[in-house]
């Protein structure tokens, strides 16, 4: 109630604002050529009177112009609009004698209103250009929302192109690994289906989401990890150091996977002694930050980069994945770094924008 009365205030404002002007230059003309006869307030008044009908008119040359729009029609809403300027200046012409009738002090006779037809006529294209102006303003502001809506469904339908690339890539690896103990570990290559089908439900549970809790990630990571370590049968072992406040952090579905994946396969693989992986999370709460960390003390980054890989390797699907859904998650918003750790091995780091679930969520 208080907008429409807000609209309407100012919808009268701006006539009066036109009538005003109108009579301040009447007042001018009249003064400097020594002919006014009148007072000022009667030309103020006049002039109102004349504004006045035209904002009685106005709604329904702009419900017009909705209705023959020059933006989609244009030759149609000129053949409409020329006879209705007629009709229009008619109809003003009716409703100011009507208001001279009404209010005595501003009345006016027909030869000066047929006088300023001219004048009368430039005012109703003028209120047409308006509306068509503003029509043009409303289609500039639809099409903004519409690519504005495009974008947001092309990026979503990347994300979950990123997704659907990476999800067969993880299982493609994890069933290779299971297969590898399949004739030599019977019962481990049991336990690691098991562990997968656990896995693979909870993996397709928040299939739909791009974003998900860090304590779900972690979740998702150590199912994970339990089938590499059965794998690697006592040579693989894991730590997860992590900010119990960071634990309602929101990251990218299956941004810890790919991260450990790469510093198994590349950096404790390939030690006959294995070694260890160690996750850390933690907020930098001062930049609002969320710090994501993968660090294996394997082989390191230049020694796995010179090792053959078979044709079959698709290690760097997991990696590019990775960086791509951030790119289109956080725009430039984030970071990661792959590097050689001064402490031996390798280190890889992701620094988010931290989102947090909201309460009650």
């Amino acid at each position: 109630m208080t907008r429409r009365v807000l609209v309407a205030a100012g919808y009268v404002g701006l006539w009066t604002g036109i009538g005003v002007l109108f009579a301040a230059q009447s007042i001018f003309t009249y003064s400097y050529s020594g002919t006014r006869t009148i007072s000022g307030a009667r030309i103020l008044g006049y002039a109102l009177a004349d504004w006045y009908v035209w904002a009685l008119l106005a709604p329904a040359i702009f419900a017009l112009a909705r209705r023959f729009s020059f933006t989609r029609h244009p030759w149609r809403s000129a053949a409409v609009h020329l006879p209705a300027s007629v009709l229009f200046l008619f109809l003003r012409y009716q409703l100011r004698l009507l208001v001279g009738l009404m209010i005595p002090s501003v009345r006016v006779g027909a030869p000066a209103l047929m006088s300023s037809l001219a004048l009368q006529l430039f005012v109703y294209w003028a209120i047409l250009a308006v509306a068509v102006a503003m029509d043009y303003q409303r289609m500039y502001r639809g099409e903004q929302i519409a690519a504005a809506a495009l974008k947001t469904q092309l990026a979503r339908a990347e994300l979950g192109l990123l997704k659907m690339q990476l999800q067969p890539h993880f299982l493609f690896n994890t069933l290779n690994a299971i297969s590898e103990q399949v004739h030599t570990d019977a019962e481990a290559a049991d336990r690691m289906i098991t562990h997968l089908s656990e896995l693979l439900r909870h993996t397709l549970g928040s299939a739909e989401a791009h974003e998900i809790s860090l304590g779900e990630e972690l979740a998702l990571i150590e199912r994970y990890l339990v089938i590499q370590r059965a794998r690697f049968a006592g040579r693989l072992e894991a730590t997860l150091d992590v900010d119990s406040a960071a634990i309602g952090a929101l990251v990218p579905n299956l941004v810890l996977q790919p991260l450990v994946e790469n510093a198994i396969r590349h950096g404790i693989a390939p030690r006959a002694s294995g070694g260890e992986v160690t996750i850390t999370a933690r907020r930098d709460q001062g930049r609002r930050r969320l710090v994501l960390e993968v660090h294996d003390d394997g082989i390191g980054l230049d020694a796995a980069r010179s090792r053959p890989r078979p044709n079959d390797d698709r290690e760097g699907v997991g990696i590019a994945n990775t960086t791509a859904r951030l790119r289109q998650l956080y725009g430039a918003d984030w970071a990661f770094e792959l590097s050689p750790d001064p402490d031996g091995g390798t280190l890889a780091r992701v620094s988010l924008p931290l989102h947090e679930i909201p309460r009650g969520a």
